[in-house]
């Protein structure tokens, strides 16, 4: 069993190991939640797999149209929980929603932190720096693996459904619209997306276990209830 002296060094090991971004955590503490436990390893640069990988994004590539590829780069704008204006409407705005808005805000800060520290733990580079033949629709700094924009739209999009869950499979099938316009962005490879839909779906878990969130969950829902969004459409 361990003893609380040890659990108090691997908290400090952990807290001297991550950035400075890591101990703004709003929804959850660092001891509980750890992509790095659930996820495999993405393919190496030079592995069968990632080149098979980089042969989809071509052919995503050559058969996308102008207007698909600038509707993906204008989709990776949005990282809020007003992503999901599509399933909502027109209304669905933060101005309209300050306690959604506020909730939101803070799960996307702590998705953030926690698929930074996952990505950081691999490095694995961007499709185009593996390949400069790629032309995608925006460069990055991060690393590719998991996709953060995956992970933040199943997060978003699971805490949403769980808020209304009426509408709960069209939020769903939002979020894999959005994590797959990073695949026409060419900013991703499949394997980055499907390690952002684990990941965001396994801390979208952890989350709605604490009472905390449960209960600004139920404001949410308030809110959304009187505005009229928890209606099916």
């Amino acid at each position: 069993m361990e003893t609380p002296g040890r659990t108090l060094a691997a908290m400090v090991v952990l807290l001297i190991g991550l950035p400075a971004y890591g101990r703004d955590l709003a929804l959850l503490q660092l001891s509980q939640f750890d992509a790095r436990t659930i996820l495999r390893s993405p393919p190496a640069a030079d592995s069968p797999q990632t080149k098979a990988e980089l042969a989809e994004l071509h052919t995503i590539e050559t058969g996308r149209t102008p207007a698909a590829f600038d509707a993906a780069a204008e989709a990776g704008k949005d990282e809020t929980v007003f992503l999901f204006k599509p399933v909502f409407g027109a209304g669905f705005t933060a101005d309209k929603l300050p306690v959604t808005a506020a909730f939101f805000a803070q799960a996307a800060n702590d998705e953030s932190i926690f698929a930074k520290v996952a990505k950081d733990q691999w490095k694995r580079p961007r499709p185009a720096a593996i390949d400069p033949t790629l032309h995608p629709c925006a460069q990055s700094k991060s690393f590719s693996y998991p996709s953060g924009h995956a992970t933040r739209g199943y997060v978003l999009g699971i805490l949403l459904g769980a808020a209304v869950p009426e509408r709960r499979d069209a939020i769903l099938t939002r979020a894999a619209a959005y994590a797959r316009e990073r695949l026409i962005c060419g900013v991703h490879f499949g394997s980055d997306i499907e390690a952002g839909r684990l990941t965001g779906t396994a801390l979208a878990a952890v989350m709605l276990s604490q009472p905390q969130v449960r209960q600004r969950l139920a404001a949410v829902r308030a809110e959304l209830e009187a505005g009229g969004f928890t209606k099916a459409r």
